[in-house]
C-alpha cells in the first residue's frame, strides 16, 4: 500500500485491516512451506496488542496449558502479534487447578499469518491452532532516527504535521473541557520517531480510545442509575442499599429500561469499539513508518473534527 501524499486527507471509516479467509472447519492438517516460520496462535479478542507493550496472560484452557507446556520444552517464544515469553509462574496448587500458568509476556514485532496448518481444532478445542507465518518489518528509515539528514524527505514533514495536529487536537479537548482528554504536558513529550517512540504513542492512543469509549458507557448509564437509585432508596432506605442487583427483582418498568439501555449500548457503542479495534489493526499492518504517521494522522483529525462540530454546535445553542 503506497503512501498518501500530505495534501491529502485519509478517511480513516472507510478503511478496514487485512482479514484472513474463513476458515474451513471440516479440512485436514496441512503441512507448513519449506523452511517456514510456524507459530503457535493464541486469539486474544478484539484487543489490538502493540509492539513494545508488556502483558500478563492467566492460562487455564487445556489447549493452552499444552501451549505453554510446548515453549517450556520445545523453545517456542512467540504467540500471535509476537509475544516473547518473560517469565511464566505455575499456579495450579494455589488455584485448585483453576489457572495454570501466569504468563508475562513482551510484544517484539508483528507477523502476517499466511495459513492455517490445522483449522479444524479450532472447533474441537483438542489442542491448539498453529499457522505459517511471516515476520513484519518496517521499510524505510533508520531506526529511531530522528535526525533530518537521517531520514526519506517526506520524513520531517509527515511528524511535524502528525505533532502539529495532536497539539491542535489536545487544545480543542482543553477548550471544549472534554471529560477525557490528554494533558497538556504532553504535547512536549509527543515522540514519534520509527521503533519504540512511535508505538509508545500509539499505545498512548489506545488508551484514550478505551478511556474515551468507557465515558460514553458511563453517560448513557446515567439517567438510569438516577432512576434506579431514587428507587432502592425508596424501598429500602439509605442504608439498606445492597451490593449487588437482581434484575429479575426489579419492577417491570424498571426491568424494561435496562432491557433498552442494553439494546442502545449495543447499537451506539459497539460500531465504536469495533472501529477503534479496526483502527488499531490498522497501524499494526503497517510496513512503512510514514505510512503509520499518515494514518495516525488520520484518527487525531477525525477526533478533532468531532470536537470541532460539538464545538460549533454548542455555540449555536448557547445564541
Amino acid at each position: 500500500m503506497e503512501s498518501c501524499s500530505l495534501s491529502m486527507s485519509l478517511d480513516i471509516d472507510e478503511m478496514e485491516p487485512e482479514w484472513l479467509p474463513m476458515m474451513d472447519l471440516q479440512a485436514s492438517d496441512i503441512e507448513a512451506s519449506p523452511n517456514a516460520t510456524v507459530l503457535p496462535l493464541f486469539p486474544l479478542g478484539s484487543f489490538v496488542y502493540t509492539p513494545h507493550s508488556e502483558h500478563r496472560l492467566n492460562i487455564f484452557e487445556p489447549r493452552y496449558r499444552a501451549l505453554y507446556n510446548d515453549i517450556l520444552f520445545s523453545g517456542f517464544a512467540a504467540v500471535a502479534s509476537v509475544f516473547y515469553l518473560k517469565d511464566l509462574k505455575e499456579v495450579s496448587a494455589a488455584t485448585n487447578d483453576a489457572v495454570k500458568y501466569i504468563c508475562d509476556h513482551e510484544v517484539i514485532g508483528r507477523i502476517r499469518i499466511k495459513k492455517v496448518l490445522n483449522p479444524k481444532v479450532w472447533e474441537d478445542r483438542s489442542t491448539y491452532l498453529k499457522v505459517e507465518a511471516e515476520y513484519i518489518e518496517d521499510k524505510e528509515e533508520p531506526e529511531g532516527s530522528t535526525r533530518l539528514a537521517d531520514m526519506p524527505d517526506s520524513m520531517p514533514e509527515l511528524e511535524k504535521k502528525l505533532v502539529l495536529t495532536y497539539n491542535d487536537l489536545v487544545q480543542l479537548q482543553h477548550e471544549m473541557n472534554e471529560d477525557v482528554k490528554f494533558t497538556k504536558e504532553s504535547v512536549d513529550k509527543f515522540k514519534i520517531a520509527k521503533g519504540q517512540e512511535v508505538w509508545s504513542a500509539v499505545e498512548m492512543w489506545q488508551v484514550f480510545q478505551q478511556q474515551r469509549l468507557l465515558a460514553r458507557q458511563q453517560e448513557m448509564q446515567k439517567e438510569f442509575q438516577a432512576k434506579l437509585l431514587a428507587y432502592l432508596i425508596k424501598e429500602k432506605g439509605m442504608g439498606g442499599l445492597p451490593n449487588a442487583i437482581d434484575i429479575n427483582e426489579l419492577p417491570a418498568n424498571l426491568q424494561q429500561e435496562v432491557r433498552s439501555l442494553q439494546a442502545r449500548m449495543q447499537d451506539d457503542l459497539q460500531p465504536l469499539a469495533e472501529r477503534d479495534m479496526m483502527d488499531m489493526q490498522l497501524l499494526i499492518e503497517c510496513d512503512s513508518h510514514s505510512r503509520r504517521l499518515e494514518l495516525m494522522d488520520a484518527m487525531l483529525t477525525k477526533e478533532r473534527k468531532r470536537l470541532e462540530t460539538k464545538k460549533t454546535l454548542k455555540s449555536l445553542f448557547n445564541k
